[in-house]
């Protein structure tokens, strides 16, 4: 995470740094005037998660696991009840909470297996997600002439600068021509 956080301030400061560079030198160096523009990763990034629906997509494949796991703890309660219940002799209670124990150890691992796993999941769709998301932004700036494309994080930026929406919208026509493509 450290590293995520040094990399994109490092990213921020030569971004500053080179648009900076430009201001000053596009006098003598540049005879038009130079296109700007200023995306908000963190916006589009949630907005395209809710676009594609990745948290649904992910509970879908997770969810026999996750009645599985409703089962299991069904199944401990229930033993539970027996044992507070029972009146048995004192082995068939011992082996009882034997049981119990052993398959509140198994849930408990199951679960921690399950949820790495979940969260192995989600950041590999978050990563797809921000590589299509870079994609689309290189995209945009080509086909509308950008010169420089600032990631948001500056101190102020004019909002007819911000192309956080006309590019979610490029996503947005992108992955529906693609669902047509599909069918």
């Amino acid at each position: 995470m450290k590293k995520l956080m040094a990399k994109t301030l490092f990213r921020k400061g030569a971004a500053v740094c080179m648009m900076a560079a430009l201001l000053i030198f596009s006098p003598f160096t540049f005879a038009k005037e130079l296109r700007v523009g200023v995306v908000d990763i963190n916006v589009l990034l949630e907005k395209y998660i809710e676009e594609k629906d990745i948290y649904s997509l992910l509970n879908e494949e997770f969810f026999a696991r996750d009645q599985y796991l409703l089962n299991k703890r069904d199944q401990i309660e229930s033993l539970r009840r027996e044992l507070m219940n029972s009146s048995a002799e004192q082995t068939n209670t011992r082996e009882l909470e034997r049981t119990i124990v052993n398959l509140e150890r198994e849930f408990v691992r199951l679960s921690n297996d399950t949820r790495q796993e979940f969260n192995l999941r989600k950041n590999e769709e978050l990563y797809k997600l921000q590589r299509e998301i870079n994609q689309a932004i290189l995209q945009y700036a080509k086909d509308n002439d950008y010169d420089l494309i600032l990631e948001s994080g500056l101190l102020f930026a004019k909002e007819s600068l911000y192309l956080t929406e006309p590019i979610f919208q490029t996503l947005v026509k992108e992955r529906q021509e693609s669902a047509h493509e599909a069918e």
